[in-house]
């Protein structure tokens, strides 16, 4: 890929402004306020467009920091590069309102779709992140950090698994991260669900329970209610047998009468003779009275003892029914109880199946070992093929190294979490033990490097206020090599090291 115009219609300070650039080194040369980072943003924005933030975010984006100076409403610009030995016009629109894209073939006029990742094709998997992890370089930024060593391992992976580096392993793990996280949200709602179904039948089970505790105490009362009647109705049972073997009352009075009558007979006998008429009528008339007496008593004890038999036996009657319906209360309730104690059971055996995952929950846990297994085996493949593809990278970084430093370097060994390390004169020395100028020339042979290995269309290369910690002679070298690569060079810079260097070397 190699740029060739960049039309910045509108796009921060500058308006209808155009810049044509050429193979080879490019440098944008310029003091502070010049426009240097708004072109380089420009040309971000064009290859990967760019989003206003929401809320407080949006006051300090880079859509908000590059919105123009005038005319805000139209925000706007054209690149135009060549790939793939075609040239390809790219417009865009960044305003909120109008925001679009057109990319268009200038060779046959086929007009392309962004949206459909036809850029994205162009672009050969080139992304904002990786970007700006490796083409692009900016000052005291070209330290590679764990955006950049994630990316090795991912092509590294890739590499090796498939003799290509366009598969995407990282998406293959955030997709077994994305299943993982989705197999745990189901498992947590079946485990949500069994827990709220086994607490509802807790609360079944403990309200059944008062009630078998309740049935118990009226069945224990109606027993007692139930031996009372029994009792009682004894009692009434005994009294009546009595009452059917005691002497009448009418014989009673007769013996009294007669007694009476005797009585007299014998005052007769022992008193003067004459005086017994009158003690005779005298007893007549005293048995006759208690005769009388003793009948009306009768007949009253009758009518008494006909109406307590008839109250007697309709309080029998009563207590009958009453044992009747106590026993049958008493059974129905023994057959409540039975049935209540039954189901009793039932929960409790539910709630002891709940306490243990069912079926589906089960397979989900199946399902979420078999993605961890998949996780480990890949994060087993990747380490694996990284440290194979560590050797590649180390070879070709240190082949840069050696040119850059005139042979002062020679080798460099990068881990897989982007540890650096120089053999020099025998012994292994931390990178954070040399210089600040070779820190940086150390950094740039790893980043050249690696976009050397990730990427098979040549991207230009960007450096903006790259190589302020660079010595005159380092620049020379590192500017040199530069020359050299097959690929165009964008410098952004406030010294004028950079041209006069360049003008040297013309």
């Amino acid at each position: 890929m190699e740029i060739k115009e960049l039309h910045i219609k509108n796009f921060g300070k500058f308006s209808d402004r155009h810049f044509f650039l050429e193979e080879g080194v490019n440098i944008f040369y310029g003091e502070n306020e010049y426009g240097k980072s708004t072109i380089y943003a420009f040309i971000k924005a064009m290859l990967f467009g760019m989003e206003r933030g929401r809320g407080r975010a949006a006051l300090f984006d880079e859509f908000s920091k590059y919105e123009p100076w005038e005319n805000p409403n139209y925000y706007a610009g054209v690149m135009r590069f060549t790939s793939g030995g075609k040239t390809f016009r790219l417009e865009r629109n960044f305003d909120r309102y109008t925001k679009r894209a057109i990319l268009l073939c200038e060779d046959d006029g086929e007009e392309l779709s962004v949206e459909d990742g036809d850029l994205e094709m162009l672009l050969d998997g080139l992304t904002k992140k990786n970007f700006e992890s490796t083409i692009s370089v900016g000052q005291l930024c070209a330290k590679p950090g764990a955006e950049l060593a994630e990316e090795l391992n991912n092509y590294a992976s890739n590499y090796y698994e498939t003799g290509s580096g366009s598969l995407d392993i990282s998406k293959a793990f955030q997709k077994l991260h994305e299943k993982k996280k989705m197999l745990d949200k189901e498992k947590r709602l079946f485990r949500q669900k069994r827990e709220k179904k086994k607490e509802l039948l807790e609360n079944e089970c403990l309200y059944i329970s008062r009630e078998l505790e309740k049935l118990d105490k009226d069945l224990e009362e109606c027993k007692i209610e139930l031996q009372k009647q029994k009792q009682t109705f004894h009692a009434l049972y005994v009294a009546k047998e009595q009452k059917k073997r005691s002497p009448f009352l009418l014989a009673g009075g007769g013996c009294m009468a007669m007694g009476i009558l005797l009585f007299f007979l014998g005052i007769c006998q022992i008193l003067p003779q004459g005086s017994g008429l009158f003690i005779g009528v005298v007893a007549l008339l005293v048995f006759g009275v208690v005769g009388f007496a003793a009948g009306t008593i009768q007949k009253k004890k009758r009518r008494r003892d006909k109406k307590d038999s008839l109250q007697k036996e309709t309080t029998a009657e009563n207590l009958k029914e009453q044992i009747r319906k106590q026993k049958w209360r008493e059974a129905h309730i023994l057959e409540e109880k039975k049935e209540k104690a039954v189901q009793y059971q039932n929960l409790l055996e539910q709630i002891e199946e709940l306490k243990e995952p069912d079926e589906q929950e089960k397979i989900l846990e199946h399902k979420g070992k078999a993605v961890e297994f998949a996780e480990q085996k890949m994060s087993e493949a990747v380490e694996k093929m990284s440290s194979g593809f560590g050797g590649v990278l180390n070879r070709q970084a240190s082949h840069i190294l050696e040119t850059i430093t005139e042979g002062k370097y020679k080798d460099l060994f990068v881990d897989n979490d982007m540890k650096m390390s120089l053999l020099y004169e025998g012994r292994r020395i931390p990178v954070e033990r040399v210089s600040v100028g070779t820190v940086e020339q150390i950094y740039f042979a790893l980043r050249m490097a690696v976009t050397d290995i990730l990427f098979e269309e040549p991207f230009p290369l960007i450096f903006d206020e790259a190589f302020a910690f660079y010595d005159d002679k380092r620049l020379k070298t590192t500017l040199k090599w530069l020359r050299e690569q097959p690929r165009q060079v964008i410098i952004f810079t406030c010294q004028r090291r950079e041209m006069d260097i360049e003008r040297t070397s013309i």
